[in-house]
């Protein structure tokens, strides 16, 4: 007899081992999975904005790191015969920026970027996108977790926002973006990805975790139209793929025994489950058997006690 639906680990045309470079962006479930491959000492680029959920959101900091600059709409591109005199930071506090609660804030970051120094702020932000910016034409394999197709719209910016860091709610518009403006808005990345990347391969996957705040129809909705827009994306471009973390949470495991406390995010042991189905896709064999040395190490390495004063 058959208790629970397993799904079978996804094959890909590719396979990943420890000379090639990754970034993750998305969800705090990308983040998850980008700290694993970390601790297990692959490369992993820098994380130029934190966690991200919209797709709108995302699709516009993979734009800004491939154009290497915050200003790479045509509003800027206009412009051109003014950027000797263009002072950069003065414009992204402009644009992007608001002092709310002690701090400084940035609408396309996640909030551990907040600084009450401006200087600080800037400085951070500036470093980790320089860094991201030159990892990106030479990374391997990109990893993108969508996490909700609503997101917030700040009326006096005109611009959407990854994050309203407590901002009070009259200041934004709640929305819900449609599947053809989720692909119209990777569009620019892809162009890009066409011309200085080609190798560059790109998994999808659609974040397990349920945004109920939002409603539980609501939150089915969202994520039906994310999987229609990574759907979309993979007819229209090459090297798109898919990994099916969503369904192996709700089809595969499907118990709350396997969610945090909060009912929403998954357990620890959930996300292991879905990191060992990962690898087991994506890794070579010889690698698998790398990263299970590295694990051990990792492990040996935790358990070892720390010399005491005195000790040689």
């Amino acid at each position: 007899m058959k208790f629970r639906t397993e799904i079978p680990s996804p094959s890909y045309p590719f396979q990943i081992s420890y000379s090639d470079r990754m970034m993750f962006f998305g969800s705090c479930f990308s983040e998850h999975i980008s700290q694993f491959f970390r601790t297990c000492r692959f490369q992993v680029g820098p994380d130029a904005f934190g966690i991200l959920f919209n797709p709108l959101s995302i699709a516009q900091s993979l734009h800004f790191l491939a154009e290497k600059s915050f200003f790479c709409d045509e509003k800027m591109q206009n412009r051109e015969e003014k950027m000797q005199d263009f002072d950069e930071k003065k414009q992204f506090f402009d644009d992007f920026c608001q002092f709310y609660d002690e701090k400084w804030h940035s609408f396309l970051h996640h909030g551990r970027f907040s600084h009450p120094r401006p200087e600080l702020f800037w400085e951070n932000i500036k470093s980790e996108f320089s860094a991201a910016a030159d990892f990106l034409p030479q990374t391997d394999v990109l990893f993108v977790t969508l996490g909700t197709a609503y997101y917030y719209f700040h009326k006096e910016k005109r611009r959407v926002v990854a994050n309203c860091h407590k901002v009070p709610a009259p200041a934004f518009e709640k929305q819900l973006a449609e599947m053809d403006q989720i692909v119209d808005a990777f569009s620019p990345f892809f162009r890009w990805r066409k011309q200085h990347a080609p190798h560059l391969r790109v998994v999808f996957t659609v974040s397990p975790v349920r945004h109920l705040s939002d409603g539980f129809h609501e939150n089915q909705l969202s994520k039906s139209i994310l999987h229609l827009s990574i759907e979309k994306l993979q007819h229209l471009y090459a090297e798109v793929y898919y990994f099916p973390a969503y369904e192996i949470l709700l089809d595969d495991l499907r118990d709350y025994r396997f969610y945090d406390t909060d009912l929403c995010h998954p357990s620890a042991q959930a996300i292991a489950y879905l990191q060992e189905i990962l690898t087991e896709s994506l890794l070579d064999p010889f690698t698998r058997q790398q990263l299970a040395e590295v694990q051990r190490e990792n492990r040996r390495t935790a358990h070892r006690p720390l010399n005491t004063a005195g000790e040689k």
